[in-house]
């Protein structure tokens, strides 16, 4: 049974998807290209669709996935709100700029998805779960340590990239569609 669409689901189960913490190119050359091109219905199984920048934040979101970061930093960066502003912070730290992800962090504030953020994230991380909630900062401060030499880090920032982005992923569908 699909869990998004059967277009979505199928970019989800693609191998090796957010294991790379700076990736330098997209995890194939085709995906980006399947990704933009794919219309309204093929991204929503023909859902009736709730706003349109929900739909623009699930496409970022996918192309984010795939490591075509440039793709989705283009989404992002036009998206003014708290989950593109968040979205954009994402971008920044997978590009290795951990300052200017840090101020889209700010200026996206606490979004309503932290909590269970934090909760699927503290089976994964002991550094998150000393924090009361998720918390966008201490990830970028491990994923930068981990660009820098600290190894022992690499494992634990990428399984708090993809707590991250299945959980803000599945809120931007469910603000998309309503499931």
């Amino acid at each position: 049974m699909a869990r998004y669409s059967e277009f979505i689901d199928r970019i989800l189960r693609t191998s090796d998807l957010l294991t790379k913490l700076i990736p330098s190119s997209p995890l194939t050359w085709n995906l980006p290209g399947e990704i933009s091109k794919a219309d309204d219905s093929t991204l929503l199984d023909g859902k009736p669709l709730l706003g349109a920048s929900a739909l623009a934040r699930i496409r970022g979101g996918l192309l984010y996935a795939v490591d075509a970061i440039h793709e989705a930093h283009t989404i992002f960066q036009d998206d003014t709100s708290d989950l593109g502003s968040y979205w954009h912070g994402m971008m920044h730290r997978r590009e290795g700029d951990f300052d200017n992800a840090r101020y889209w962090f700010r200026r996206a504030g606490r979004l309503p998805v932290a909590h269970k953020l934090h909760s699927a994230a503290c089976e994964y991380s002991p550094n998150m779960a000393r924090q009361e909630t998720w918390d966008a900062y201490l990830l970028t401060g491990l994923c930068e340590q981990a660009k820098f030499g600290a190894q022992e880090l690499v494992g634990e920032c990428i399984k708090l990239q993809r707590v991250e982005f299945d959980g803000l992923f599945a809120y931007c569908w469910r603000q998309a569609v309503g499931d």
